[in-house]
């Protein structure tokens, strides 16, 4: 995962998407991701940790420990989606818009990091690691839902065929 300060210049300096193509994260499960988005559409928050729900599954050790390294894994997949979107958004904005979004989103960032980390403080021993993890990825993926929703180009609005008419 890139650090945050990474991420930030990443976005404010205009990168494209080929920054997260030397990522660690694995082509199926981009793939895996993509697919799941597509045949969701209606309820793309079903596809919020599809990834490493099937990785814990598939753990031959203690899935306990495996849900820290499972959930970074998508949440590496949702980061790139997020990015993305952040870019995509930024791009009808002026250089003070993109600073302040820049901004914004370093702001998100470090709200994040403290909601979850107490959140998983408040876990029994044992599972906090991982439900903190949880939560990232979880956050993470919403953020880039919702980014993704407001970038998605709107179809335009249907004229009437023929001027209203007025009854009375």
């Amino acid at each position: 995962m890139l650090p945050f300060k990474l991420v930030l210049l990443l976005f404010v300096i205009g990168a494209g998407p080929s920054w997260a193509q030397g990522s660690t994260t694995a082509a199926a499960d981009r793939a895996q991701l993509a697919t799941c988005l597509r045949d969701n559409r209606a309820a793309a928050r079903a596809c919020i940790g599809s990834i490493a729900v099937a990785c814990v599954s598939a753990a031959s050790t203690d899935r306990r420990s495996a849900e820290v390294g499972c959930a970074r894994r998508e949440e590496t997949v949702w980061r790139e989606r997020l990015m993305l979107a952040m870019q995509q958004s930024g791009r009808a904005l002026d250089a003070g818009q993109r600073s302040r979004l820049a901004a914004l989103h370093l702001t998100w960032e470090g709200y994040i990091a403290q909601k979850c980390a107490f959140y998983g403080a408040t876990q029994r021993e044992g599972f906090q690691l991982g439900r903190q993890a949880g939560c990232e990825l979880r956050e993470v993926a919403m953020r880039a839902l919702e980014l993704q929703r407001t970038t998605l180009p709107q179809a335009p609005a249907r004229r009437p065929q023929s001027p209203p008419q007025i009854f009375r």
